[in-house]
């Protein structure tokens, strides 16, 4: 799949949730009833349909490297939040009745709590910790003229200038 540098997204995900989604990554690479050539990816659950409607038609269908700051991290948070972890987005489905339409192999665990209320799914393949985390007060909103305040923490997935 081809990627575009037009524009990344900045998205929070609650930092139990990226630890299960490792997870679920090594048990679709462990799978047996999924093809050898299968990219592994998770989904994750959102309410912001219209920012990923969005995203749908910027993207062309390439793909689009997300930034992710882990909410509800355990341990002591810096004064100035950080982008952690990196993954690439590879698509959005609706929900069906609140809950993910595809196979549960690709939701981390920690979710099968979850009430069923999102409006869809963002799907990421290659999720990773970051070995150098980004500051946010670094990132720059897409069109916008300055970056982020040093304090900001994004409260859902937004748009950002490629980093």
């Amino acid at each position: 799949m081809q990627k575009t540098q037009a524009f990344a997204i900045l998205a929070p995900v609650p930092e139990m949730h990226l630890i299960s989604g490792l997870e679920a990554i090594a048990a679709q690479l462990d799978s047996d009833d999924l093809p050898a050539d299968h990219l592994p990816k998770v989904a994750f659950g959102t309410m912001a349909f219209e920012l990923f409607a969005e995203v749908e038609i910027l993207r062309a269908g390439k793909a689009i490297k997300v930034l992710i700051y882990a909410s509800h991290a355990k341990g002591e948070q810096p004064l100035n939040p950080e982008a952690t972890w990196r993954g690439l987005y590879v698509g959005y489905v609706g929900s069906r009745r609140g809950r993910y339409p595809g196979k549960s192999i690709y939701r981390p665990k920690s979710t099968i709590t979850d009430s069923p209320t999102w409006a869809g799914f963002w799907e990421v393949q290659e999720l990773e910790r970051l070995k150098t985390a980004i500051p946010i007060g670094n990132l720059r909103g897409k069109n916008k003229k300055t970056n982020y305040q040093a304090r900001f923490i994004p409260e859902g997935p937004v748009l950002i200038e490629f980093p």
